[in-house]
């Protein structure tokens, strides 16, 4: 296979991928499901940022950030921001990372989730009004576990990883 095929082959995998995480977000939720409901965008987001960084970085986030925006509703720039903020820590901290087994993964990914999902609420807070609980917070839980599934999933469908390998 040239080059050239393989390049294209992956900009389709992460178009395909950001594409439907975007479409899963426009399924219709409501009540604890939508309180409950994973950022899919930003998980997607991540997980491109830290397999392919030379690809997915900060003008991708900063764009599917504000996709979210319009979305939701938010206020422009909220979800940009914080994506932007979760982007950059997943390159600071990319190297330790990729050497994770996909619980530890998800547990180091934790913090970096409840940034964003702080920056949104904060963001929020600046530009509207006080948040009314912390119900924001909620799907923190939910985007680890998404996470913690996506590289259960990865791990299986590519084989041992290299730390298993010793």
């Amino acid at each position: 296979m040239s080059t050239a095929a393989r390049e294209t082959g992956g900009w389709r995998r992460i178009a395909g991928t950001l594409t439907l995480a975007v479409l899963l977000t426009e399924l219709p939720w409501g009540g604890w499901a939508l309180a409950l409901r994973p950022d899919f965008i930003l998980v997607a987001v991540l997980f491109w940022t830290l397999h392919q960084p030379a690809r997915v970085g900060f003008g991708i986030a900063f764009m599917l950030g504000l996709l979210a925006d319009f979305q939701d509703g938010a206020v422009f720039g909220q979800h940009a921001i914080a994506y932007v903020v979760s982007v950059y820590l997943v390159l600071f901290l990319r190297v330790r990372l990729l050497r994770f087994d996909p619980l530890r993964q998800a547990a180091q990914i934790f913090p970096i989730l409840l940034a964003a999902q702080l920056a949104v609420m904060l963001i929020g807070w600046l530009a509207v009004e006080p948040p009314q609980g912390l119900a924001i917070l909620l799907p923190v839980p939910a985007n680890v576990v998404l996470w913690y599934a996506i590289a259960l999933f990865r791990r299986a469908w590519h084989g041992k990883s290299l730390q298993d390998a010793e």
